[in-house]
């Protein structure tokens, strides 16, 4: 009884019963893009510094169109890639080993990146990757699985101590690079933050995470 009460008052009000399907298709079709925008920049410090993170490039627009990767036109794919590929900026020495035990002091730190005034500046005090969130990494550590397993990464991609040094390998450590400093440039819209891109990791530190995944001494391929 209380619930048809109920209902009866909502239609009273003028209150239309929707599907869910529907209601998500009325907020489509209401919220305009700057209304977005408002209500993103109401919740952001309001120096100008920080205004661009709510800016979105071009790679960014095109992403945001779709619902998914699945659903995005091979041609938007392929423009984001074009895009992004033109964003990786490799160590000026050219690609090398690294030094692994820096590159996991990297992937265990999760403040890298941090964007805020409340004790922290506009750019990253501490360089983490908070890669543990995400992905499974070191035999026996708990990591996430929203990406994917890393365990034993070097080992898979064949990588010895004998032929660490070939041309293979080396070719290997700068496809590894690639994703790790701008993942979009072989996974579009992907989740995995560009790292190298938004100047959270440099070169040298994406250089000592690649490292930490592929070297034969390092813990990951033990």
């Amino acid at each position: 009884m209380r619930k048809k009460v109920f209902i009866a008052g909502l239609l009273c009000l003028g209150m239309p019963l929707l599907s869910l399907s529907q209601q998500k298709q009325k907020v489509k079709e209401t919220v305009k893009d700057e209304e977005a925008m408002n209500i993103l920049r109401s919740g952001l410090d309001q120096d100008p510094k920080f205004l661009w993170k709510i800016v979105q490039d071009e790679s960014q627009k095109i992403c945001s169109k779709y619902t998914s990767r699945e659903a995005m036109p091979a041609r938007e794919i392929q423009k984001v890639i074009e895009l992004e590929s033109k964003n990786i900026k490799y160590p000026q020495w050219g690609i090398f080993w690294g030094d692994w035990r820096e590159g996991k002091k990297i992937v265990e730190n999760a403040r890298g990146g941090r964007y805020a005034t409340y004790g922290f500046s506009d750019r990253p005090i501490d360089k983490g990757g908070n890669c543990y969130a995400c992905h499974l990494i070191e035999k026996g550590v708990p990591g996430g699985t929203m990406g994917p397993s890393l365990t034993a990464y070097g080992k898979r991609y064949g990588i010895t101590k004998e032929n660490m040094d070939s041309p293979e390998s080396l070719e290997k450590i700068k496809i590894v690079y690639s994703i790790l400093y701008n993942a979009w440039a072989l996974y579009p819209c992907s989740s995995m933050p560009r790292f190298g891109y938004h100047g959270n990791l440099s070169p040298e530190d994406v250089m000592n995470v690649v490292a930490f995944l592929l070297h034969p001494e390092s813990p990951v391929n033990k």
